[in-house]
């Protein structure tokens, strides 16, 4: 089972891009904390070494707008997604990636909580929201990715219905 949970800050405002065909695409980067306790936090950071990880993001379709609407850099996040590995070559070198691909965003604070620094207006969602594709037939080809009909996109779901 390929599933990936994380929890924490956008490094960067999401960078929201049209493929040639209309479909949207984002790619984001969330510093997640390690989770030290205090001592070996202030060990790490004497040290030099790091105390979060930053792992990259990418959605598309209707995820992507999400992302890229109403999101910016510093703003809490959750996001639900799989691992997906590649590869590309650079200056004769093969560079290898790994990216989690988004298919569930949850909200963690409101524009007010994160006190709308980018100046954009109050329009995110309750906190107590999340927001899930329609689209769980997700294949290895990013173009795959979006919804199949003008009917499918993202439905709130109430956070108290979830059992755990």
């Amino acid at each position: 089972m390929n599933l990936v949970v994380l929890y924490g800050r956008l490094t960067r405002d999401p960078e929201l891009r049209y493929s040639q065909n209309g479909m949207a695409n984002t790619f984001a980067t969330i510093a997640v904390d390690r989770g030290m306790s205090r001592e070996k936090r202030q060990e790490a950071e004497a040290a030099g070494r790091p105390t979060a990880d930053f792992i990259g993001i990418k959605a598309f379709g209707t995820t992507a707008e999400l992302l890229g609407n109403y999101f910016h850099k510093g703003n809490r996040i959750a996001v639900e997604g799989r691992i997906s590995t590649g590869s590309y070559e650079k200056n004769g070198e093969r560079v290898y990636t790994t990216d989690v691909i988004v298919n569930r965003v949850h909200f963690i604070e409101s524009a007010k909580e994160a006190g709308n620094a980018q100046g954009a207006p109050n329009m995110a969602p309750p906190t107590n929201m999340a927001y899930q594709s329609n689209n769980q037939a997700q294949a290895s080809n990013p173009s795959s990715f979006g919804p199949k009909s003008d009917d499918e996109g993202y439905y709130p779901i109430d956070n108290n219905d979830i059992p755990f």
